[in-house]
């Protein structure tokens, strides 16, 4: 649940942005995902891998030292439209990494919200909504370890179409193999410096100030979310 709480225990802020790299490997879960279907658990049990959900969907990933993660939380002026927001959020991330690199491929969007270059996936997204507030947050995958991804995780229940049927081996890619300059490091500044202006400047009058009358639900959607992941 650390993945989610630190960025929700600071709910009455009207943004807030971590930019952080994993210390160790851990597989992290959609909110929906069934741990025994989608990783393999043997492997993580052996490795001393520890396996977590969050509150948000999307599938699993492993995050390790080769990631960097973002988690954002905001409050914007709609109780829905999750692929507006969606889109606006990475396109803020992506926009953002243009402006600090050079890319071999124009850095863009497909499936339902996995970031790519070209057809090759480079991070996974997720969300968690409670009625104005949202929490999103993005694995970017720097220096792809295609074997330890591979030995973790099994290949997803469901896929997005552009994938084709692809081992994460061939589907997955790393921002150090399709720019110049570019290390965990470097992008991990990169986000820090620049990501917040690119999200305002996206959404524009779709961001939103803190809604304190909505504190107690967003508080009660938090603590059902952590009931339902117990079961």
């Amino acid at each position: 649940m650390w993945i989610d709480d630190h960025i929700l225990e600071r709910h009455d802020r009207p943004l807030v942005i971590d930019v952080w790299v994993p210390r160790e490997t851990v597989v992290v879960c959609g909110s929906s995902n069934d741990p025994a279907v989608e990783c393999n658990l043997p492997a993580c049990l052996s490795d001393g891998v520890p396996v977590l959900k969050r509150y948000g969907g999307g599938g699993t990933v492993v995050l390790y030292p080769g990631c960097v993660i973002v988690s954002l939380g905001m409050w914007v002026t709609e109780h829905f439209h999750n692929d507006r927001y969606f889109r606006l959020l990475n396109s803020a991330v992506n926009s953002c990494l243009h402006a600090g690199f050079a890319f071999d491929a124009i850095l863009g969007e497909a499936g339902i919200s996995d970031l790519v270059a070209g057809d090759m996936k480079f991070g996974g997204t997720s969300l968690f909504r409670s009625r104005n507030y949202l929490l999103y947050q993005a694995s970017l995958i720097i220096d792809c370890d295609r074997p330890m991804i591979s030995k973790y995780l099994a290949h997803p229940s469901r896929e997005p179409g552009y994938r084709r049927g692809r081992a994460h081996g061939s589907f997955l890619t790393g921002l150090a193999e399709i720019g110049r300059g570019i290390s965990v490091a470097s992008v991990e500044a990169c986000l820090l410096r620049g990501l917040a202006g690119h999200v305002l400047g996206h959404f524009g009058e779709q961001a939103f100030g803190p809604q304190p009358n909505q504190f107690s639900a967003l508080q009660a959607r938090i603590e059902r979310s952590r009931l339902e992941l117990r079961k």
